[in-house]
């Protein structure tokens, strides 16, 4: 696993010797990458289900301006922490949360331009945290939210908050771009 693109480029990450983190293959991100081109830069960004951090890192590397990493894994944490010292990335750049995905969702007062979600692939309350994502108002209006979920356990069309503007199989897993179109004050 290394990064792609940027400052960072060519640089390794490491998962967890338990295998406990289900890393985004680099195929798949470079996918997700060549999707966003160069929106990453300078936008606030939330990596939730971080494991390794690699498309924070990725993120960070085209020139994001902060990155929030969210896990409830202190084995990920720890991972991700060795990760971001590796590469010597400045901790103004960074904060990581050890929490649940769905609790950081409903408390969380800051708002991002990009969120990056990769849940297990047998997470049922995929489109529950997709509703709190978007009713707790975290994604900023024409943000982007990119989910990588196995193709069994879709995305809900039906739920007015958001639309999905482009998705792809790849394996097993199905990416979702999805955008804030909803104004703040709907």
């Amino acid at each position: 696993m290394r990064v792609l693109s940027g400052k960072y480029k060519g640089k390794k990450l490491v998962s967890s010797i338990d295998n406990s983190i289900r890393p985004t293959t680099n195929k798949i991100k470079e996918y997700i990458f060549n999707i966003l081109q160069d929106y990453c830069q300078d936008k606030f960004v939330a990596d939730i289900f971080s494991g390794s951090g690699s498309l924070g890192i990725e993120s960070l590397s085209r020139d994001s301006k902060h990155v929030v990493f969210i896990d409830n894994s202190v084995t990920s944490a720890k991972v991700l922490k060795n990760n971001l010292k590796d590469l010597n990335i400045d901790s103004k750049y960074f904060q990581i949360v050890i929490n649940d995905a769905e609790k950081f969702s409903a408390q969380s007062s800051k708002k991002f331009d990009l969120i990056f979600m990769d849940p297990p692939f047998h997470y049922p309350p995929l489109n529950e945290l997709l509703i709190s994502i978007f009713r707790n108002n975290i994604l900023n209006e024409n943000g982007i939210l990119v989910v990588e979920h196995e193709i069994s356990n879709p995305v809900n069309f039906d739920i007015d908050l958001f639309e999905i503007f482009k998705q792809k199989k790849i394996g097993r897993s199905l990416i979702s771009f999805i955008i804030n179109r909803r104004s703040k004050n709907a």
